[in-house]
């Protein structure tokens, strides 16, 4: 085999082995986004996941919240009900002396 020949070879058995290199250093890089997507699609899953609970106990307090000032609003209501009552009849009987008379 000449020199010329073994250069030739060489020079072919480099560019074969840049080209190993290169497809090796691709599939890495694949394989290495694929991992990191998946991660990511996992913290995003756990991040709605987290998000929902928090609504839902969100909303839950804002409900018992709400429960509570109604059930307030509704004694102060029933409270100036009671008073207004106890009030008519002499309000009636103050209405009835002036027009009467």
């Amino acid at each position: 085999m000449s020199m010329l020949d073994e250069i030739k070879e060489a020079e072919k058995a480099a560019i074969e082995t840049k080209q190993q290199a290169n497809n090796k250093a691709r599939a890495i890089l694949k394989e290495a986004e694929e991992a990191a997507n998946a991660k990511a699609q996992q913290e995003i899953a756990a991040a709605r996941q987290t998000a929902k609970q928090y609504v839902a106990q969100t909303e839950a307090a804002a409900k018992e919240k709400a429960a509570g000032l109604l059930k307030k609003k509704a004694a102060g209501d029933e409270k100036l009900a009671q008073a207004a009552k106890t009030k008519l009849a002499t309000a009636v009987s103050y209405i009835v002396e002036k027009v009467v008379v």
